[in-house]
């Protein structure tokens, strides 16, 4: 599609878990250089579980984007014209948590590959040409899928890692880590599924090392180490 945009486009429709995609938001928007943008194929805003997003550019629009970020939501595999748009360009990285990844399956992305997805999309990724892992995140190629909203803050730190470097990415952890301990009780089932991804040991982290894409294996995967979160209100957390 020509000559790549500096944006990270994030993919919203009707239906989008707002958790995935806030998550990509938020790593994604501190990457120098990039304009994040949240795409969909009609500019309005769109309603699914956690709330309503914006769609700020529509497919057409946005061009050929540096990363392109998919959250998962319900009927996510139906959005046939997300998936034709996804045919025609070329990113540098593609970024798809949970169902996200049976789109990328639906665009014929995913053949004969194996990826992260939620464990009830299994199938659907099989239909299509793909094999689900167990892992909670897969490197393959440009392409990274995670299993749900608790890791893709992990994956996106991967990529962010990779294009901006490590001191970037421990910045982004970093604020990650003060923005959910501070996080208003309104928004707490979100930052508690985040921080189960911050909460990432270091040695599960380079259990994951070997599987990384040639694109990513320079990029040391960053230590998220471990923390305590005393946030307001309830303190429990999401299975």
């Amino acid at each position: 599609m020509g000559t790549r945009s500096a944006t990270a486009a994030i993919v919203v429709y009707q239906g989008v878990l707002v958790d995935e995609t806030e998550v990509f938001r938020f790593v994604l928007s501190r990457l120098p250089g990039l304009q994040t943008t949240m795409v969909g194929t009609a500019k309005a805003t769109v309603a699914g579980p956690g709330g309503v997003e914006t769609v700020e550019a529509t497919l057409a629009e946005i061009g050929n984007p540096e990363i392109i970020a998919v959250p998962g939501g319900l009927g996510c595999h139906r959005q046939v014209e997300i998936a034709n748009w996804l045919k025609t360009v070329s990113p540098r990285w593609i970024l798809a948590s949970s169902t996200g990844s049976t789109l990328l399956a639906v665009a014929g992305l995913l053949r004969n590959a194996t990826a992260a997805t939620h464990w009830l999309a299994g199938d659907l990724l099989e239909r299509h040409g793909a094999h689900a892992s167990p892992e909670q995140v897969v490197f393959d190629g440009k392409i990274v899928t995670c299993a749900g909203s608790a890791s893709a803050f992990r994956a996106a730190l991967v990529i962010a890692e990779a294009y901006g470097g490590r001191e970037i990415a421990q910045r982004i952890h970093a604020e990650a880590v003060e923005a959910a301990t501070r996080a208003p009780s309104v928004r707490l089932p979100m930052w508690r599924r985040l921080m189960n991804s911050l909460r990432m040991s270091r040695h599960e982290l380079k259990d994951d090392q070997p599987a990384m894409a040639p694109a990513l294996k320079e990029s040391e995967v960053l230590d998220l180490g471990l923390i305590t979160l005393h946030p307001q209100g309830d303190q429990t957390s999401d299975t």
